[in-house]
């Protein structure tokens, strides 16, 4: 699912179609806090990549939102290797020509020497997901637990608005949550999940008009 159509999910269960009581902002920031925690819980991510446009005389870039670990480096197409940043300083100081290596330090990457010109720095990485932005995106974790994200921000939509379903939206969490991890151990398929009655391993069409 998109993350608009989990946005319109949340809204419709909150029984907020207009979008009055509950902000838009809020809700995006607790679907990918929900995603984010699903992927921490299970220990589940994925492989991305990005590219990063270098600056003459810029030593670090921002790395994404949804970065957990890399998985390799190139600037120019050449692969660079794993440094650490107190020998970079120690060594070379402010040193500059073509990197050779890279250092992940309070979430940027860092070239070294520092970049003398506007290149790319391909970043391959795993993701632990929570970066859901343009209304077309969507989550990294299988489809088939999307909804679980939905039951994830209804619970602090439902702390927020003081709603009587809070339990029930946690019990769903919790669950799903549960069969999650245990798949992920015993690498078996993902399950369906019928959030009317909690999650199981019967294929079923996802249903929330029972919460």
């Amino acid at each position: 699912m998109t993350f608009e159509i989990l946005q319109n999910h949340v809204f419709r269960l909150m029984r907020d179609p207009a979008q009055t009581r509950y902000s838009l902002d809020f809700v995006k920031k607790w679907l990918n806090d929900a995603e984010r925690q699903y992927c921490s819980e299970t220990n589940y991510s994925v492989k991305k990549d990005i590219t990063i446009s270098t600056a003459n005389g810029t030593r670090e870039y921002n790395l994404p939102s949804d970065f957990i670990s890399e998985i390799k480096v190139f600037y120019d197409g050449k692969s660079l290797s794993p440094i650490e940043m107190e020998d970079t300083i120690h060594e070379s100081g402010d040193a500059s020509g073509t990197p050779y290596g890279y250092y992940i330090e309070n979430k940027q990457i860092g070239c070294e020497p520092v970049p003398t010109a506007i290149k790319v720095i391909t970043l391959i990485y795993n993701s632990r997901g929570g970066a859901l932005i343009a209304a077309s995106d969507v989550p990294i974790i299988p489809e088939e637990h999307h909804m679980l994200l939905v039951a994830g921000a209804c619970i602090w939509a439902s702390i927020e608005g003081d709603d009587t379903r809070l339990a029930t939206f946690e019990r769903i969490w919790t669950r799903g949550l549960a069969i999650a991890k245990e798949d992920v151990i015993n690498k078996s398929p993902w399950p369906q999940m019928d959030l009317r009655r909690g999650p199981y391993l019967d294929p079923v069409t996802h249903d929330l008009r029972g919460v």
